[in-house]
């Protein structure tokens, strides 16, 4: 999942990527049993490169392995991974409308997603030249990034779409769809409850940078503003009573919603970590594979905050358990009971705002 950055602020109306992904989940609809172990271990690598915001080397962890390794889903993805990043400048245009001004926007965005997963060292150089087309595009308004994505956002709805924008980290951020919906649901937490409004959202045309970098292999599963959740429903496939959007929706962002009213100075990659034990929380049914995509997806740096809050997550949980004399031999802790990892999560969560007390406030318990 994710949370948009704006300025000084973690949330408003533009992740993510959500961030997030989870990560923050994203979701991953690979073909596993049919390609070779060496396939699935290359794909590991190239999502979590993908999501660090580096196509080179998502690319190269590919073509490391021959072709007839990979079968079903996995042999598209690497197709289509090579297709993309692998030449000199950006393909075609992903999922035009046929409006030519959205089209202008969409063809903008991802020229620039392309040339900034390519060459990620020059990212503020490609940021600013995003700018200056946007400006370009939409008559010269105001140079700031806020002022100018409220621009932009206006005029998509004028045609028909809804906008996510702001930046999903590393990379700026544009999510695009049609419909949306609204529902109140009452979520508990590890530290309290909350009653929260959701926006359901569907009938996109762009899902955003995490997407788009993985060839639509997984994206955002939602994000958090200060006042609601949303939810990209394409990726939980319309299903609300699945234990995935219990645990990686209303719970993953639900902890962000209260750690943003909460806590005032938390760094992207520590709202990722707070919810992603609180994901692990109330996850079920989706825990093993919650736990192999964190174990499969990690980083050491932290401006790719949702593979970092892997490894901490993983990492954290381990020397917890191991002080209870819990021991794991696998690399997701996918040989933990079930109810001690939960419950060794949940005791994390609680230490982790035990320790910044001083900031904060008493657990939220809100209706929004």
């Amino acid at each position: 999942m994710s949370f948009p950055l704006r300025g000084p602020l973690l949330a408003a109306a533009l992740v993510l990527f959500v961030q997030t992904y989870t990560t923050t989940g994203f979701a991953d609809t690979a073909d596993e049993k049919f390609s070779s172990p060496a396939a699935r271990e290359a794909i590991a690598e190239s999502v979590s490169a993908a999501l660090q915001g580096d196509s080179r080397r998502a690319v190269e962890a590919l073509k490391a392995v021959p072709a007839d390794q990979f079968a079903g889903e996995d042999a598209r993805y690497r197709g289509c991974m090579i297709d993309r990043f692998d030449g000199a400048s950006p393909v075609e245009l992903v999922h035009a409308t046929g409006d030519t001004h959205v089209d202008e926007v969409l063809r903008l965005y991802q020229q620039y997603w392309w040339q900034a997963l390519h060459d990620p060292e020059r990212l503020q150089e490609l940021d600013g030249a995003l700018k200056r087309r946007l400006r370009v595009l939409l008559g010269k308004p105001a140079a700031d990034w806020n002022k100018l994505e409220a621009v932009l956002a206006r005029r998509l709805r004028e045609r028909g779409y809804h906008a996510q924008l702001g930046r999903t980290p590393p990379l700026r951020e544009l999510m695009v769809w049609r419909t949306q919906d609204s529902k109140l649901y009452d979520v508990a937490l590890p530290e309290g409850s909350y009653r929260v409004r959701v926006e359901l959202l569907d009938d996109f045309v762009s899902r955003g940078w995490s997407s788009y970098a993985r060839c639509g292999r997984g994206s955002s599963g939602g994000w958090a503003t200060r006042d609601r959740l949303y939810a990209v429903m394409p990726w939980f496939e319309g299903d609300l009573d699945s234990d995935a959007f219990r645990a990686s929706l209303l719970g993953h962002e639900t902890q962000h919603l209260a750690d943003l009213s909460r806590f005032s100075e938390l760094e992207p990659w520590e709202l990722e970590y707070r919810a992603k034990l609180t994901e692990l929380w109330k996850a079920r049914d989706s825990l093993p594979a919650l736990l192999a995509k964190f174990a499969s997806s990690q980083s050491d740096d932290k401006n790719s905050p949702h593979t970092y809050a892997n490894r901490r997550v993983l990492s954290v949980l381990r020397d917890r358990l191991q002080e209870q004399n819990v021991t794991s031999t696998q690399p997701d802790l996918g040989d933990v009971p079930p109810p001690t990892l939960r419950a060794a999560a949940r005791e994390q969560l609680i230490e982790d705002s035990s320790q910044r007390s001083s900031e904060a406030g008493p657990p939220a318990q809100a209706e929004r």
